[in-house]
């Protein structure tokens, strides 16, 4: 089995697509090659395995907003030399922003090649002309593959409907499907705050997880609310946040800093650790757009693999129909004081949600390859 993956991504942190890279790996071990034709976000810093050929590319003007055109003439140049040159049987696609070289591709060769499309986002509606010009060429590009992948059963039945989609559909969940994804080792930093927070914990402090942005989109002020509810052996353990947005939080709200504990941004591949030491969980996407409306949030099923009870808010229709169709947590709105956080941490956990998920959507993925 031979497949070619083309993506702008940090590839370091994209749980996604490692996801899909060790799934395929498990499955078809020293049969499969993989070449990954990537834009680097970051300098990679993990190992793929024996059987994935990098090929980077890296403009010239990478990080110049000014000179973002010529990036994007520059990737796409090399990124279809690349593709004339390898002439991949079987092409996965990871969302729009590499669309424009493989749908240019797609008009010379595409009878020559299975294309799988990967749709990570759904567009906003107050997106920019750049994005909405990417959104064009994607569309494009879904009427031309083979089979289209969606981030979940949502997003899919609405694109489906919204550009009259005809041909093989299916979605793939963003769940923790491997535990190996995590190191064993890790930089001496992360190691003593980790340290720091097991002890806290052995002393009877419990650490409620929120990973992400602080945006308004996240429900920011419906985190301020819930902190004030927090009895002072509780703290919301912050993952995923810069350090200057965390402050400016604190300070918009006037909120008690000793009710939070700080990390900040965490690698992908130790990324578990920390939510090992967590007693519940918080995800937040406001309906106010549909890409959050129709979220797709690996925090959700993260917290789920650890048997974390996961308060979400109840004007989001996927976060609501999850927690309440497998039993998995509450509504953030429904805490109003210390005894109502306190009953959060003695929530009783549904049992074989995840591994059942796992297994439901491992088959499903692989059965995509199969098929062509």
């Amino acid at each position: 089995m031979h497949i070619f993956f083309i993506a702008k991504t940090n590839l370091n942190n994209d749980g996604r697509i490692l996801n899909q890279i060790k799934i395929l790996q498990d499955h078809y071990k020293d049969e499969l090659k993989i070449d990954f034709i990537l834009l680097p976000d970051r300098e990679l810093e993990i190992d793929l395995g024996k059987n994935v050929s990098l090929h980077m590319i890296k403009p010239t003007f990478r990080n110049s907003s000014f000179l973002r055109l010529f990036t994007v003439f520059e990737f796409t140049l090399r990124a279809l030399f690349l593709l004339f040159k390898l002439k991949p049987r079987i092409l996965h696609v990871e969302d729009m922003t590499v669309v424009l070289p493989v749908y240019i591709y797609c008009l010379f060769r595409k009878k020559s090649f299975k294309l799988i499309y990967d749709d990570h986002e759904m567009p906003n509606e107050n997106e920019s002309l750049q994005y909405r010009i990417f959104t064009y060429f994607e569309r494009k590009l879904m009427k031309r593959s083979d089979i289209i992948i969606f981030a979940n059963r949502e997003r899919m039945e609405i694109l489906q409907k919204r550009y009259n989609l005809k041909n093989r559909l299916t979605y793939f969940l963003n769940l923790p499907y491997f535990e190996d994804l995590a190191i064993k080792t890790m930089d001496n930093q992360y190691s003593l705050i980790l340290a720091d927070i097991k002890k806290a914990s052995a002393t009877g402090t419990a650490f409620i997880i929120h990973q992400g942005s602080l945006h308004i989109e996240r429900g920011r002020a419906k985190l301020a609310a819930f902190s004030r509810t927090l009895s002072k052996e509780i703290k919301l353990l912050i993952l995923g946040a810069s350090k200057s947005e965390f402050i400016n939080f604190l300070n918009e709200y006037q909120l008690n800093a000793d009710h939070f504990y700080f990390v900040g941004n965490v690698p992908y591949t130790i990324l578990n650790h920390f939510w090992k030491v967590g007693n519940a969980a918080i995800v937040m996407y406001l309906p106010t757009y549909i890409n959050n409306r129709l979220c797709a949030p690996n925090r959700l099923y993260i917290a789920i693999k650890n048997q974390l009870p996961v308060l979400v808010n109840r004007n989001n229709p996927v976060l609501n129909n999850f927690v309440q169709e497998h039993h998995t947590g509450g509504f953030i709105e429904d805490i109003h004081n210390p005894e109502d956080v306190k009953q959060l941490l003695k929530f009783e956990y549904a049992t074989g949600v995840m591994p059942e998920l796992i297994e439901y959507e491992t088959k499903k993925f692989l059965t995509i390859y199969e098929s062509l």
